[in-house]
């Protein structure tokens, strides 16, 4: 299902990602693709940051390859088949469901708010006309904040489950998890504005208007598009809200070819991310059990 939604959501826009890389360099796209490898890395390393502060002590190959197959997940309609796929690979580790649950829908949260942020701070600095054209953002920064308070979810989740019948999750997370994944949150937003930004100087010079219009516009369109539930991995979302940020700089054509070559190289890296990791840990999976069925028996014959 998830090779299928990634092969339609393409294939509705392979004339147009043909046709946009058409007027980008080779090294432009394949810097810009490289770029959006670590960025990736830094969601992954946010979420693990979560898990940590609800006290999992997960295997660093094992909770990459549990994350990055995971992520594939968004590419069906519906924002939450990563979270039920995490909840699922959260039994390797014997974590109860409820934490994965909410670690999940923490990330969701905080890849939210902070994109929301992060546009909120950037895009009405970004050009002459960006305060009125952005004022209204300045007002879902106090919305912002507080939505990332790490008590927030837990207790809105716990009211769900005793108003639904069922009884609290009792599922806290840290201060210092929620800190440190926001930090790399924040650190995937600027390297995927980095991502944007090479893609651009195609078509104009980069500047800090422009890279403030790339940063702020990518973190606004993940957001957005993450808000739109029934798109998968926001597709058409993410596309509509780049081409308002970046049309003021490069013109509305560029800003579309730039807005589809960004979505083409992402489902890349996650497809790329998710072999490598799942890979490796089958591998070494397959090594473990070959090393035990190997070992001598040391045991007492009688």
């Amino acid at each position: 299902m998830v090779i299928a939604g990634c092969a339609v959501l393409l294939a509705q826009q392979g004339d147009t990602i043909l046709a946009s890389v058409r007027q980008l360099s080779a090294t432009q796209v394949v810097l810009s693709g490289a770029v959006a490898v670590p960025a990736t890395m830094c969601l992954q390393q946010a979420w693990r940051s979560l898990l940590t502060g609800f006290g999992v002590a997960a295997d660093r190959r094992d909770a990459a390859a549990a994350f990055y197959v995971s992520q594939l997940g968004k590419y069906l309609p519906g924002a939450v088949w990563p979270v039920v796929v995490q909840v699922e690979l959260g039994a390797r580790w014997s974590v109860p469901r409820r934490v994965m649950l909410t670690v999940g829908l923490q990330l969701i949260l905080v890849v939210t708010t902070s994109g929301i942020l992060i546009g909120s701070l950037l895009l009405p600095w970004s050009s002459p006309s960006g305060i009125s054209r952005y004022a209204w953002l300045l007002a879902l920064v106090p919305l912002a904040l507080v939505a990332l308070h790490p008590r927030l979810l837990s207790s809105v989740l716990d009211t769900l489950s005793v108003k639904t019948g069922g009884h609290a999750l009792g599922a806290r997370a840290s201060v210092s998890g929620l800190l440190r994944a926001s930090w790399w949150a924040a650190l995937m937003w600027l390297l995927l504005g980095v991502h944007l930004a090479i893609l651009m100087a195609a078509f104009t010079t980069i500047g800090p208007l422009e890279a403030a219009a790339a940063v702020g516009g990518m973190g606004l369109a993940w957001a957005a598009g993450i808000a739109f539930l029934p798109a998968p991995a926001g597709a058409g979302v993410r596309e509509a809200v780049l081409m308002l940020t970046l049309s003021p700089f490069i013109g509305r054509e560029a800003a579309l070819a730039i807005a589809i070559t960004s979505r083409a190289l992402l489902v890349l890296v996650d497809v790329v991310l998710a072999a490598i990791a799942a890979g490796r840990s089958t591998a070494r999976g397959f090594r473990t059990a070959r090393a035990r069925t190997s070992a001598p028996d040391t045991g007492d014959s009688e």
